[in-house]
């Protein structure tokens, strides 16, 4: 008797992971690759570009957030834009309170909020606004300032001159 239960349970266990399964194979991704920063930017009506030099793979979340992903060296690297104040990042750990530093974007100027964490190998976080939109730059890993500054300066400027 206990070894038909024992099947029993274990047929049942099967069915509520297969259904688990199928179900999970009728939600639609969110994120959806696109060609290139263009496509972001026809996609969300935004000015979005990875920095010059780098290959990057676009992404459009959900309708409403454009992404590119991209290393640099070693370093991995996500830029996002979105018309949100919410924290676009994609990290959900405790990060340091954040610095503000005026850094140029065309001729003009734009105010860079940093934060950053140890947590997962390390993350260095970067926020601006231009208009209404919000572009955040994420770098992964042991990045030096002399990096970070570099790419920052190329994420400034590709967003600046796609506008």
């Amino acid at each position: 008797m206990q070894t038909i239960l024992r099947r029993l349970s274990l047929l049942l266990a099967l069915l509520v992971a297969l259904a688990g399964c199928a179900a999970a194979e009728a939600v639609p991704d969110p994120r959806e690759e696109v060609a290139d920063a263009s496509a972001v930017e026809t996609a969300l009506d935004i000015s979005f570009g990875a920095p010059e030099g780098v290959e990057a793979v676009y992404t459009v979340i959900d309708g409403s957030t454009g992404e590119a992903a991209f290393t640099v060296g070693e370093l991995e690297c996500t830029l996002r834009a979105a018309r949100t104040e919410d924290d676009i990042s994609g990290l959900f750990m405790e990060m340091s309170e954040p610095t503000v530093e005026e850094r140029a974007l065309g001729e003009d100027a734009v105010s860079v909020s940093y934060r950053s964490t140890e947590e997962n190998g390390g993350y260095d976080v970067y926020t601006w606004f231009v208009d209404d939109v919000q572009y955040c730059l994420v770098l992964h890993g042991d990045v030096g300032t002399m990096t970070a500054a570099e790419v920052l300066e190329g994420a400034l400027t590709a967003c600046a001159a796609a506008q």
